[in-house]
């Protein structure tokens, strides 16, 4: 028993759909690649034919490839905010003299601030701190 022929199912009729094979770079092209993403993240139509001719690839590649790399440039840059996030971004309060108030260098502070950190931060500060209260 041998196959059938149907219509749309893609036996028999010869075409096929075009398998990709993954571009290898040599590293003059990969050079030439990086230092116009240096310059420019997002590359113009025309900047990018002339990139494509100058380093004898296609106008497909030259755009999948900054693609690609943007992708990993912000891979990059979201790991690196996460690790200063992680490191010792602390903030720096301390507890002002003669009053219940915290004076805070806002700029050493990271976008993660969170109530309960200021409230710790205050908590330390009032129980390491030797003002006297009458009140």
């Amino acid at each position: 028993m041998g196959l059938l022929a149907i219509p749309g199912l893609g036996f028999g009729n010869g075409k096929r759909k075009k398998s990709w094979t993954r571009a290898v770079f040599s590293n003059l092209q990969r050079k030439g690649l990086e230092k116009r993403f240096q310059l420019q993240k997002y590359i113009t139509k025309p900047d990018r034919r002339q990139l494509a001719a100058s380093l004898g690839l296609t106008d497909a590649q030259v755009k999948v490839w900054f693609q690609n790399r943007r992708m990993k440039w912000r891979h990059q840059e979201s790991k690196q905010r996460r690790e200063q996030n992680r490191s010792g971004n602390a903030t720096n309060c301390q507890l002002t003299a003669g009053a219940d108030m915290l004076d805070c260098d806002v700029t050493s502070v990271n976008d993660h601030v969170t109530p309960q950190r200021v409230c710790e931060e205050y908590s330390s500060a009032v129980a390491d701190s030797t003002v006297d209260r009458d009140y």
